[in-house]
């Protein structure tokens, strides 16, 4: 390599180095007036799995991605801001009874802009997270178990959203001193033949004694670390459609922060009607419980799911899960482990035990 060459380099290195601001815990660049930025992340969830077959007679086995996300966002101005994140989930599990590896397939998960007019009004646009319960919006790099409740989701499939997204506008705030949160938006929903369905509106409102969660996304756990309570209902409907829900979390330190608990619990009423025939009338309950000691750098947690349909021609299903998790870091990494067992009335009950290590810097 010449020397001239190596001059250039060095330039260009020098000129890209002087253009970002360093952040901790970021890749970030802004503009030389601090009014545009750009940060770039991605979420690694590596994960094992062992599963007893429905049968109950062997056990599935799979080490796989669970979720490759790369993240995009910053803000255009003071007021409008941007947040992309595509995602991969389930890289290389094996699928069906041939077991065949998925081979991945990358999709955009998250595509929004807001604006942001003040604490009490914001507008996010895109495709965006509607808020059926507290589960449903919280990070995927946030939660204090391994993963979702089992049950969280039920509506996606049948409502044409993608792991709870929907194409649409909401109005967000957090008036009265930032003690209250509400979302409520317009949503595209089943659009049926030639489109002609009504929209889907959904909408949450959230009271905070305490310490407020302003952001679009909240948190399953803080390691102890805060004092959280949030107490909230949710609705989204569309025609015969509709879900209601209610729940609760509570996040508290003790013993000067160096041990903490965690608690949320949730309960949502989803019945598809004639609208989403294949969306069956049912209670959903998720309940999880952390305690975090060494200075919220462990965490034994435990997570309950059930779902309970009308019909007692559908068998009612259950999940638990007993844990741990060990932040190496934070959010940005840690390795959880749990064991427990899934069961489906009238069927053998299935273990199950997950391993993850998760690396997240954004």
């Amino acid at each position: 390599m010449t020397r001239r060459r190596l001059v250039v380099m060095a330039a260009a290195a020098a000129l890209l180095a002087g253009s970002a601001a360093p952040a901790a815990a970021q890749w970030q660049i802004e503009s030389k007036d601090q009014k545009t930025s750009i940060k770039i992340g991605f979420l690694l969830q590596t994960q094992f799995e062992s599963l007893e077959t429905a049968d109950g007679t062997a056990t599935s086995k799979n080490v796989f991605l669970r979720r490759f996300r790369i993240l995009f966002g910053g803000k255009v101005s003071d007021k409008w801001t941007f947040f992309f994140e595509t995602d991969s989930p389930n890289v290389g599990k094996g699928t069906g009874t041939s077991g065949v590896k998925d081979a991945g397939t990358i999709y955009m998960q998250d595509a929004f802009v807001t604006y942001n007019q003040h604490d009490a009004f914001k507008v996010d646009v895109g495709m965006l997270d509607l808020a059926q319960s507290r589960n449903h919006i919280q990070s995927a790099a946030a939660l204090l178990p391994v993963d979702y409740g089992p049950y969280t989701f039920v509506e996606s499939a049948p409502s044409g959203a993608r792991v709870g997204r929907d194409y649409g506008v909401q109005a967000r705030g957090y008036p009265l001193g930032q003690h209250l949160e509400y979302r409520l938006g317009v949503f595209s929903g089943v659009r049926g033949t030639d489109s002609t369905n009504t929209v889907r509106v959904a909408g949450r409102g959230v009271w905070y004694p305490f310490a407020p969660e302003t952001g679009y996304f909240c948190a399953g756990t803080f390691q102890g670390s805060k004092r959280v309570v949030g107490i909230g209902g949710s609705f989204d409907v569309q025609e015969e459609y509709g879900s209601f829900g209610f729940d609760a979390f509570v996040e508290q330190p003790v013993n000067e922060d160096q041990q903490g608990v965690t608690f949320q619990v949730g309960w949502s009423r989803v019945d598809g009607g004639a609208f989403l025939p294949s969306l069956a009338k049912q209670d959903n309950i998720l309940m999880e419980a952390g305690f975090h000691f060494a200075a919220g750098r462990v965490s034994p947690f435990v997570q309950y799911a059930a779902r309970n349909f009308d019909s007692a021609s559908t068998a009612d299903q259950n999940s638990l899960q007993v844990g741990v998790a060990w932040w190496m870091a934070g959010y940005n990494r840690n390795l959880k482990f749990s064991a427990g067992r899934q069961h489906t009335a009238g069927q053998p009950d299935r273990m199950q035990a997950l391993v993850q290590l998760q690396i997240f810097y954004y």
